[in-house]
């Protein structure tokens, strides 16, 4: 009897899980979801029907992304209007001046504009609301300066395509980045079936299980008098669940506009990779498939660009101007530099485990045809991957335990009291950690 009536009182417990928590939820999701399909919808429906000139397509891109933009933020939809058109006008001005440094000098007004946006003008909770917008937005103007740059235009882009493409209804709210050439490819795409309907739907159902995971499920799963490492697995989870829940929403978006249809009936749009990250290979896997639009623009225009400094300056580099994007935030630097060092050191470590022990245990997974004695399905292989996941995941706790938070707290910013407490109630277990790694591999 006691197993049916612990059995029992389960069942009510997530009963009223669902009628407490998940109706609201779920009703919450549904309109915002509501309110990025009807505009996307209608922006593919005219592409496909109506027949028209091409700059009239961006036009329509434009004008749609500009009423979505308001209907999300309001009023303060003019500042992406405002770094939209002061940020064109400086790279026309620029260009007159010089054909060379546009991708730099861009990139610096952008990002000092979100920074005194954040710090001087605009209060911390409105910042919050718009942060994600501004930093598609710069995402787009920065890419866009800086292959002016690299001669990847016959000519500059007229106002109607420069701000079409930053102001695109597809992703102007959630994102994720494509570039120009990506977008004006598709604004021409006429491909339209059943399974454009299906894409939709799935990813809908699947950013719904994950919201409802993130508020409801799981911070109820482990209690509070848990181990304080249990504690913060679950508290980094749910905030993972929130951004896998925000990346299927923008697949949503995409795919309602006709962004990522082809002919090929394999190929979709992918932004994350929630499995790779929930059972982790290595952290630079993991940055890879946390986003992967965002890793692949920071590749091309970042890393790539300070490549010719060093391994370690380009990836320093890479992850402070991610970072800088995110805001002039200490929880944000902390995390992304922090993210930054630790994989830095592990993709290093790993690769002198794999040259000592002759194993495949490199960060990223071997080609089949790899000159190590031990593969991938040996013992040893499988044993020191393991390990190497299970440090994976405590990083993942340590690193996104601090976005846990009260919503008073998530809408005005975190402080950085509330960055460092975090890591002090876990004896900053994973600094140390890499630290001792790289210290060993400088000794082996």
């Amino acid at each position: 009897m006691d197993e049916e009536d612990e059995y029992i009182e389960n069942t009510w417990a997530y009963l009223n899980i669902l009628s407490l928590c998940g109706e609201p939820t779920l009703y919450e999701g549904l309109r915002f979801a509501k309110d990025l399909i009807l505009p996307n919808v209608c922006l593919r429906l005219i592409i496909q029907y109506v027949p028209m000139p091409h700059t009239v397509r961006h036009s329509l891109s434009l004008i749609i992304g500009s009423f979505l933009l308001y209907f999300n933020i309001g009023s303060n939809f003019i500042w992406t209007i405002g770094l939209t058109t002061g940020s064109y006008v400086s790279i026309i001005a620029v260009s007159v001046v010089t054909k060379k440094w546009r991708g730099l000098y861009i990139s610096i007004c952008v990002i000092l504009f979100l920074l005194l946006c954040e710090i001087y003008v605009l209060n911390p909770k409105l910042w919050q609301q718009i942060r994600g917008v501004q930093m598609i937005a710069a995402m787009k103007i920065i890419s866009v300066a800086i292959e002016l740059d690299r001669d990847l235009f016959k000519q500059m882009l007229n106002p109607i395509e420069f701000g079409g493409y930053v102001l695109c209804p597809a992703n102007c709210i959630l994102g994720p980045w494509i570039s120009f050439q990506t977008y004006n490819e598709y604004l021409d795409v006429r491909f339209l079936s059943s399974r454009w309907i299906k894409i939709i739907f799935r990813y809908l159902v699947l950013s719904m299980v994950f919201l409802l995971l993130s508020n409801c499920f799981i911070p109820g799963y482990i209690d509070e008098s848990a181990t304080k490492w249990l504690v913060a697995y679950r508290d980094a989870q749910a905030f993972r669940m929130s951004h896998y829940f925000v990346s299927t929403m923008s697949v949503v978006s995409m795919t309602s506009a006709g962004f990522g249809l082809s002919n090929d009936c394999h190929s979709e749009l992918q932004v994350t990779k929630p499995m790779l990250i929930e059972l982790p290979r290595s952290l630079v896997q993991v940055v890879i498939f946390w986003n992967i639009p965002m890793h692949q623009w920071l590749k091309n225009y970042v890393f790539k660009t300070c490549q010719p400094y060093g391994q370690f300056i380009s990836i320093f580099t890479t992850y402070a101007v991610s970072s800088l994007l995110h805001g002039f935030n200490f929880q944000f630097s902390a995390v992304l530099l922090s993210i930054g060092t630790f994989s830095y050191v592990e993709y290093n470590f790993r690769y002198k485990i794999a040259s000592a022990l002759e194993v495949c245990c490199l960060a990223n997974p071997c080609v089949k045809q790899c000159e190590h004695k031990y593969k991938k399905n040996s013992l040893l292989a499988v044993v020191v991957n393991t390990l190497f996941s299970l440090v994976t995941a405590i990083h993942l706790a340590y690193l996104g335990v601090m976005f846990e938070a009260s919503f008073s707290v998530q809408e005005t910013g975190y402080s950085y009291y509330h960055t460092i407490s975090k890591w002090e109630n876990l004896n900053y277990f994973s600094h140390g950690l890499a630290a001792f790694m790289y210290v060993i591999y400088l000794m082996m």
